[in-house]
This record gives structure tokens, sequence and C-alpha cells, in this order.
């Protein structure tokens, strides 16, 4: 009874995730202007994350079996030989946690608290019941709803706000909405249910490299069918969100899918069967992706223009945000700047942007390493890392899904600033973990 509460729950939170529906504690307000970056929020989300995590708590250590063969294992050299890497890790864990937490500012306590949270909704995901079929399928179709509100979002030219749903109403018209112009107009750029195009350009690009392993998880036609509907759904949404560094870490998806097939073929597929079926969805993606962009062709070509003033802008801005993360990284490379706080910092000792609102810089990387400095970002960097080896033993092909995530990571902040980034990292590898589980098609 308590392994399928936990379940539901977990095929919830996954279908839930990208809305960003949140209890508002503290408006952060920075220079007179609204600054999300210093907001203090309860996400609807996390009530389901905490209770998953507590299910998982009790489902574990209170069975009796535990502590009956706890109390009856010896700590000895033999013990820390056998563990090494485990109790390596939760060490690492554990002084991360320590320099996290340092700061008593409550957008450091905050984001520990995600960062936690992810990690333990990672782990309880991994060691749930549920296989990666169902787990899979529920991440995928959230992302089949985003790329219908993508559609609409983009065809209507209007979003419609809901605070149920965590969607505040954008019009093209708008200052300060993001947009595509060339000459006078302006196109707006679909957010789905995310606070930006981007973060949904990101996540739709991770849904849609993991869905080609759905299809060839799945052996029944009509599935395949389905997910192939679906996937071409995903696709357009990603298109009208308009993000570059999202349309190249989805191609980077897609390459190291093809690749790493080659000598790890998914399933129960030939190499000829698997490249036919391949090649045959890569021209169906291909019709569309040249169907939309000859028909949107301006607003397309114009994402790319640099002689376009939003574009030469946004350029221009990201320049400027790495010298600046440079800098910040030098002067604080031991311990950082402190967890979530990098536009404070900003704030504080820099003088005001030219693009007029303080942003973290557009990589994850290097965010990381300026907020946490170079000794606690090497610790986790390790840990992930070896996180990444334990998915490629059960599945290599997985790795295109981790690929998007690493581009995606050098083009934009998202997966490390905000609440729903976090997330997302750790839910792509608790995924990855469940992998172990599926070692062959069970969906016949």
């Amino acid at each position: 009874m308590l392994s399928r509460l936990t379940n539901y729950l977990i095929l919830l939170f996954l279908f839930a995730l990208p809305f960003q529906t949140r209890w508002i504690i503290e408006y952060g307000i920075l220079n007179n202007r609204p600054w999300e970056f210093g907001t203090i929020s309860l996400y609807g989300t996390e009530f389901f994350l905490w209770l998953i995590v507590i299910l998982t708590g009790i489902r574990i250590f209170g069975r009796p079996d535990f502590w009956k063969s706890f109390s009856n294992c010896r700590i000895n050299a033999d013990y820390f030989k056998m563990h090494k890497k485990n109790i390596l890790a939760v060490l690492i864990f554990l002084f991360s946690t320590a320099v996290f937490i340092r700061s008593g500012n409550p957008i450091s306590w905050q984001f520990t608290t995600w960062f936690l949270g992810g990690i333990c909704l990672m782990i309880s995901i991994a060691v749930s019941e549920l296989s990666f079929s169902r787990a899979g399928m529920t991440l995928w179709l959230s992302g089949v709803v985003q790329g219908v509100l993508a559609v609409q979002q983009f065809f209507y030219q209007k979003i419609i706000g809901s605070k149920w749903l965590g969607m505040s109403a954008q019009n093209s018209s708008d200052s300060g909405v993001s947009v595509v112009q060339f000459g006078d107009e302006r196109w707006l750029r679909a957010y789905g249910s995310f606070g930006w195009p981007n973060s949904l350009g990101i996540y739709l690009a991770v849904i849609f490299v993991l869905g080609l392993i759905l299809y060839f998880y799945f052996s029944k036609t009509k599935w395949r069918i389905l997910i192939l509907v679906g996937q071409l759904i995903i696709l357009t949404g990603l298109l009208l969100s308009f993000s570059r560094g999202a349309w190249l870490a989805a191609v980077g998806g897609l390459l190291i899918f093809g690749l790493i097939a080659w000598n790890n073929l998914p399933f129960e597929f030939t190499r000829r069967k698997f490249y036919s079926q391949f090649v045959k969805q890569l021209a169906v993606y291909a019709v569309l992706v040249i169907s939309l962009v000859t028909i949107y062709f301006p607003v397309f070509t114009n994402r790319f223009n640099t002689g376009n003033y939003l574009e030469y802008l946004s350029i221009t801005e990201r320049q400027d945000q790495l010298n600046v993360a440079g800098q910040m990284i030098s002067d604080n490379l031991f311990f950082g700047v402190g967890p979530g706080l990098y536009t404070n910092y900003l704030a504080r000792y820099f003088v005001s942007p030219t693009y007029g609102v303080y942003q973290p810089v557009h990589n994850i990387f290097l965010l990381a390493l300026a907020e946490l400095g170079i000794f606690v970002f090497l610790f986790i960097l390790v840990f992930v890392f070896w996180l990444i080896k334990k998915i490629g033993r059960a599945g290599p092909i997985y790795f295109s899904v981790l690929t998007v995530l690493f581009l995606a990571g050098f083009y934009d902040h998202f997966l490390w600033s905000l609440y729903a980034g976090q997330l997302i990292w750790w839910v792509v590898l608790a995924l990855g973990l469940m992998l172990k589980k599926s070692q062959s098609n069970i969906e016949k």
C-alpha cells in the first residue's frame, strides 16, 4: 500500500513538474525591479516532493529487517573496502551541504532546500518500484502537454494567465516579453507553463530525446505511433520556443543517440532494423522542421540575424555576462559568493548592466563555480559523473539525454538557478538509474 501510494505521487510529480504554481512568501526587489532570483517561494510540487521523500524513508527505514541487518553489520576494514564509493559519495554530499548552508541568507537556504530535495527525490525515484517505462512515459506526456501549450500560445500570440497553473499573462506587445522582432512586427516566443521561453525549450529538448528512447523501448506498433505523434507535438513546441541553445542541445542529443546505438543497440533491434526506423523518424521530423521554417521564414531567420537589435542585444548581454562571471570567480575562487546569491553579489559589487536587469550568467558551470567555489564545485561534479558512470553501465543509450542537459547548460542558467531547472536535472538522472531495472524490453 505504501509503495503504491509513493509510486502514484512520483508519477503525479513528474507530470506536474513544469507547472510553476507557487505561494510567494516574499517578493524579491532589486534596484526597484522585480527580482526573481531573490524571491522566496514555496512551489506546489515541493509538497509532493517531500511527501515522496518521507514515504520512501518510512518504506526503507521502517522495515524491521533493515534494522536487524544493520545491527548485525560489523564496521571493519572489509566493510569500508566494499562500500568505499558509497561512503565517499556521502562524505562529498555532507561536505557540500555544510558549505551550502554556511550563509544565513534566506535565498541560500531556499536554494539549499531545492538542491537537497532534488537529491532525495532522485534516490526516491531510483529505489521505487516503478518501471522506467511508466516513469518515462509520464514525464514524456507532460512534455506533450507543454508542446500543446506552446503551439496554442504562438498561434494566438498571447499567454492566458492562471495562478493555479503558475502562468503569467503575456502579450507580444507588452514590454519585457520575449519576442522575435523583424521590422515593426513582434512575434511572441512560446513559454509553455515556464517563466521564460528558453526554459521551455530546454525542457522540451530533454523530453524529445527521451521520447526517442521510449519509441524503441516499446515493441507494440500502436505505442510507437502514439509516441511518434507526441514527438511531433514536442518538436513543434521546441521550435516555437525559438531557443537557439535548446535547438543545439537537441541536435547534439540526436547525434549522440545515433552514434552510441551503433555499438549499443537498444533492446531487441538489429543494427539494420534500428537505423531503418531511426532514419524514418528523422525524415518525419525534417518534414515538420522544413514546413515550419518555410511558413515562418522571416521569424526563424531573424533569430540568427545579429543585425537585428534584439538579437544583437542578446549576444552582447551574454558576452558581458561571461566577462563579469570570470571576474567574480577570480575574486571568490575558493568559497564562492554563496548558493543562489550570484545576482545579489552582482548588484553589490558591479555597476548596473547595460541591459538593465541583473541576471545569472548563462552558463550553469560558471554559475555554480561562482556561487560555490572551486572545492564544492569539483565535489559535486565528481558526484554527478559517478552517477553518470552508473547510468552508463545500465544503458549507454541514455547518454543522449544527458548530452542535452550538459549542452543546454552552456547556454542558459535555468538548470541551476531556478527550482524547476534543478529538479529536471535530478529527475533525468533518476530515470537513468532506473534503467538497471529494465535491461530488456518488458513492454510486449
